[in-house]
C-alpha cells in the first residue's frame, strides 16, 4: 500500500513539472525592453543616439529600430545600433525608440532629450576699399562682412576712416580732405552683442588734380576749370538720373550767377551759357578759369541717408565732362556712382 501511494505522488509531481515548463520545456518569448543613450545635443549640430535595449530571453536579437525624435521630422527606421539626428532649435524633445526582435516582438520607450543652444559665433569683418581715391572727391567703401550663425543685415557697423571721421552703414561714402595714406578700420557687432575682430586696410588717397572738383561741408562741390580758348562757354546737361531733388548748379567765377536749378528735373540737353555782369554771354580769355558749384539737395524723411556729393572731371577744354554724384542713397552698394548727372563744358559758338 505504501508503494502505491509513493508512485501516485511521483506521477503528480512529474505532471506538474511538465505543465510548468520544467526540464526541457520552452515558454513564451518576452518583449524586448527598449532603452537608449544620447550624446550632448546642441541645436544645429548632429547628436548621436545609441540603442541600449535588452532582450531578456537572450536567445533572440533585436533586428529593427524605429526612432521618432519628437520634432515633427519623419520617423527613421534604421536597424543600426546608432542613429544621428540634428535638432534645429534649442528645447526639450520627447524622443521615442521602438525596437523589434527576430520573433516580431516589440518594446517602446520615450525619454526627454534636452537640446541646448549653440554658442554665438562672432561676425567676421571685411571690406572692399575704393580704387583711385582722390582727395576732395567722395570714395566708396563696401562691406563684405559675414555672420557665420546669423544675418549680417541685423548687425551694426563702425567705420574708422583714419582721419578722425566715422561711418555706420555697411556701404558708405567718405571724402578725404587731404591726400596721404590712411588706416581704414571696420568693426561689426551682431544682434547678440558679439563683435568682430577689426578689419584694417591701408588706403592711399591721391592728391586732387590741377583741374578738379572738391567736396566741402558734405553738401557742396566746387570746381575750378581751365578755359583754354577765348570765347563764350556753355554748360549742357547731357543726362540726369539723380537720387535727390532740389539741387542747384551755380557759377562762382568769374561772375557769380545761378545756372541750372533742380538739375534732376530738367530735360536732357538743357543748355546754359555763362553770362557777364550785364547778362550777355561772357567772353572768356584763353587761360581764364570757370568756377562751378553743385549744391546737393536735401533727402526727404522717407529717403535713405545722403552722403557727400562729388564731381569727377574727364577730359580738358574744349571738351570737358563733369560726372556728378549727388550724394543720395550713400549707403547703397556701388555708391558713389558719379552718373547722377553728366555736364558738358564746351565753347558756345
Amino acid at each position: 500500500m505504501r508503494s502505491l501511494h509513493l508512485l501516485a505522488a511521483t506521477t503528480v509531481i512529474a505532471m506538474l513539472a511538465t505543465a510548468c515548463g520544467g526540464d526541457g520545456g520552452t515558454g513564451p518569448n518576452p518583449n524586448p525592453t527598449a532603452d537608449f543613450t544620447v550624446s550632448a545635443c546642441v541645436a544645429g549640430s548632429a547628436c548621436t543616439f545609441t540603442d541600449a535595449s535588452k532582450d531578456p530571453q537572450g536567445n533572440n536579437t533585436i533586428t529593427g529600430r524605429k526612432w521618432d525624435f519628437g520634432d515633427q521630422t519623419p520617423p527613421v527606421d534604421n536597424p543600426a545600433l546608432t542613429q544621428s539626428h540634428t535638432f534645429s532649435a534649442a528645447t526639450t524633445y520627447q524622443v521615442t525608440l521602438t525596437v523589434t526582435d527576430a520573433d516580431g516582438h516589440t518594446g517602446t520607450t520615450t525619454k526627454p532629450v534636452t537640446v541646448t543652444a549653440a554658442a554665438n559665433q562672432n561676425p567676421v569683418a571685411s571690406f572692399d576699399p575704393p580704387t583711385n581715391c582722390v582727395a576732395g572727391t567722395p570714395c566708396g567703401f563696401h562691406s563684405t562682412s559675414n555672420d557665420p550663425d546669423g544675418d549680417i543685415t541685423h548687425a551694426t557697423f563702425k567705420w574708422d576712416f583714419g582721419d578722425q571721421q566715422t561711418g555706420d552703414t555697411p556701404d558708405v561714402t567718405h571724402t578725404y580732405e587731404n591726400s596721404g595714406t590712411y588706416t581704414v578700420t571696420l568693426t561689426v557687432t551682431d544682434e547678440k552683442g558679439a563683435a568682430s575682430t577689426p578689419a584694417t586696410q591701408q588706403l592711399t588717397v591721391s592728391p586732387a588734380a590741377s583741374q578738379s572738383c572738391t567736396t566741402t561741408l558734405g553738401t557742396t562741390v566746387n570746381c575750378l576749370l581751365n578755359i583754354t580758348q577765348a570765347g563764350p562757354v556753355k554748360i549742357t546737361l547731357q543726362s540726369s538720373e539723380c537720387e535727390l531733388g532740389d539741387n542747384k548748379l551755380t557759377i562762382t567765377a568769374p561772375v557769380p550767377q545761378e545756372a541750372i536749378n533742380n538739375v534732376c528735373f530738367q530735360p536732357d540737353n538743357t543748355v546754359y551759357i555763362v553770362k557777364d555782369a550785364s547778362g550777355q554771354p561772357l567772353q572768356f580769355q584763353a587761360g581764364q578759369q570757370l568756377g562751378i558749384r553743385f549744391r546737393r539737395g536735401q533727402p526727404k524723411d522717407t529717403d535713405p541717408p545722403a552722403g557727400d556729393p562729388g564731381i569727377k572731371v574727364v577730359g580738358s577744354y574744349p571738351n570737358l565732362t563733369l560726372n556728378v554724384d549727388d550724394g543720395g542713397n550713400a549707403s547703397a552698394a556701388g555708391e558713389p556712382d558719379f552718373n547722377d548727372a553728366v555736364l558738358l563744358i564746351q565753347p558756345a559758338q
